[in-house]
């Protein structure tokens, strides 16, 4: 069974971190929600609350065949977070393959690993983007080698399904794209 991680803090983009958690557990895939803050209970930018699965910590030292980065407000946090910051470049080192939403791509490029891809994000992120990746694509979702990127929340459930099929296969994202009957 795939295992993934999809970390969570504070003000993260409700959208871009529930898409991901519901449609790759209807996959079959393991996808374990940490939190890098204080608690478990982390709040998203509109004031919903998420139970993680773990905190961040807990899962240092774990392998996971797929990080998932979702955006937001809580981007801030996790830009300046050593211990993600770490976590995205060993990730990369190792062949993991990394995934961002929204704003999250500036992770990438704060861990230093975007410069050989091409990537999307939120429309306001580019900036702080510029000249810290390969090319830059106005795409909803970009798959480039083991990096997958996607413009935000409107984006989200495609971002999930590509994840999908990324780690199982197209028929598997098809599957679950029919059962939620997406478009």
């Amino acid at each position: 069974m795939k295992r993934v991680l999809l970390i969570l803090s504070a003000g993260f983009e409700e959208l871009e971190a529930v898409a991901p958690l519901d449609l790759l557990r209807r996959a079959g895939i393991e996808v374990e929600s940490a939190s890098a803050g204080a608690e478990l209970l982390v709040a998203g930018g509109r004031g919903i609350r998420i139970q993680a699965d773990r905190m961040l910590d807990e899962c240092l030292s774990d392998r996971y065949d797929m990080v998932i980065l979702p955006g937001g407000p809580g981007v801030t946090r996790l830009r300046k977070d050593e211990r993600v910051l770490d976590l995205v470049r060993r990730a990369h080192a190792d062949g993991v393959p990394l995934a961002a939403i929204c704003a999250a791509p500036v992770i990438l490029a704060d861990a230093g690993v975007s410069a050989g891809h091409v990537i999307t994000s939120f429309p306001g992120s580019r900036e702080d983007l510029a000249g810290r990746f390969k090319s830059y694509s106005e795409e909803r979702v970009v798959e480039d080698g083991k990096v997958i990127t996607s413009r935000g929340a409107g984006t989200s459930e495609e971002f999930a399904l590509r994840l999908i099929a990324y780690l199982l296969g197209p028929a598997a994202a098809e599957d679950v794209r029919s059962r939620i009957v997406a478009r």
